[in-house]
């Protein structure tokens, strides 16, 4: 095997493997001195990142509501039914989900708006993409023509929303949540 000089003393010297790591010094007293008059500093801590609005906008923020708007739109706080076709679906299963009236692509100011998302099974949402026309003609009649148009003309405005924006929101349907659900499970 090839010679290394110690690391501390620069003597030549034949490493050893120990624990699949090859020894950096000849003797153990040489290890010693050099572990003295090198401490190892203690590693700073990583400072952790404050969450971005996009971040909290999915992760946090959208479960949340999506959950708030299947609470409300629920009889006894477990079950909803499909907005679209009226199957019954359990809440906090794959197939209940938050379904929005019109495309949050398209209408970005409507991804939190109340008005425009319902309880949707997956095939309705999914596979079925949403069923925009069943689903708005059916918002008409709940809410309204004219509050229906104003929604989504408002749908499309530009709106920059920062991170605490989210956090007062995430907050709020915490709260609401908890409420709602002490409501409908009579608890």
């Amino acid at each position: 095997m090839n010679q290394k000089r110690c690391k501390w003393c620069l003597d030549l010297f034949t490493p050893i493997r120990r624990n699949m790591v090859l020894t950096k010094f000849c003797t153990a007293s040489c290890e010693l001195d050099y572990a003295e008059k090198n401490p190892v500093s203690p590693k700073k801590p990583k400072l952790k990142k404050p969450k971005t609005a996009a971040w909290l906008k999915i992760n946090k923020l959208w479960p949340l509501f999506s959950l708030h708007q299947k609470l409300v739109h629920s009889s006894d706080g477990e079950w909803c039914q499909c907005y679209t076709c009226d199957k019954p679906i359990k809440i906090g299963t794959t197939n209940c989900q938050g379904g929005h009236c019109l495309s949050k692509a398209v209408y970005k100011n409507l991804y939190f708006d109340e008005r425009a998302t319902r309880p949707q099974c997956y095939y309705c949402n999914v596979n079925l993409g949403g069923m925009h026309y069943d689903f708005c003609e059916k918002l008409k009649q709940e809410i309204g023509v004219d509050e229906f148009n104003e929604m989504k003309s408002r749908g499309k405005d530009i709106v920059k929303r920062n991170a605490e924006w989210y956090l007062e929101r995430i907050n709020y349907y915490k709260n609401q949540n908890e409420i709602i659900y002490k409501i409908k499970t009579n608890q």
